[in-house]
């Protein structure tokens, strides 16, 4: 392979790479670190600032990085096709799917109605509580993905592998 095309490759797995870790980092965050507060501090005067802004911020960030991110993942299985890694993008169709179908199927009812405002203690805890185990979900999803994607790497790095790459 031409050194461009190679650095371009490295460049679109690098992306990829960079994607799932920052789905990690996010969610790693939000489970370890504020869900574990939000049932006890999340009350009816706070809840939507401490969640809102955060997830509209979030939803713009990956409407832009994930369709990029899917357009990788096509290149990565066309490069990787003929070699015992393509298994590595394939992963990756359910595996960047699935968290999104969760988002649109399930949590973004949940955040309308944290948007449209929670009158009741007792719905409000409900909502969190429903809204905690669905990105736990995305959460196990996806540091299954990161997990993956670091074995593709790693696998990469490997002299046996270096000399069967696709051309």
């Amino acid at each position: 392979m031409n050194p461009i095309k190679k650095t371009l490759l490295d460049l679109n797995n690098a992306y990829i790479f960079f994607c799932a870790s920052i789905y990690l980092g996010m969610f790693w965050s939000l489970h370890f670190f504020w869900f574990p507060n939000y049932p006890n501090t999340l009350t009816l005067d706070n809840y939507y600032d401490a969640i809102i802004p955060q997830t509209d911020l979030a939803t713009r960030f990956f409407f832009i990085t994930i369709p990029i991110m899917a357009i990788a993942l096509v290149i990565m299985l066309i490069t990787e096709w003929k070699t015992g890694l393509r298994w590595v993008p394939i992963a990756w169709i359910p595996g960047l799917l699935a968290p999104v179908v969760v988002q649109q199927a399930f949590i973004e009812e949940i955040n309308n109605e944290f948007k449209a405002g929670v009158a009741d203690e007792a719905r409000l805890q409900v909502l969190l509580q429903e809204w905690m185990w669905l990105n736990d979900i995305r959460w196990v999803i996806l540091t299954v993905m990161w997990g993956i994607t670091m074995y593709f790497f790693i696998a990469k790095a490997k002299p046996n592998h270096q000399g069967h790459e696709s051309r």
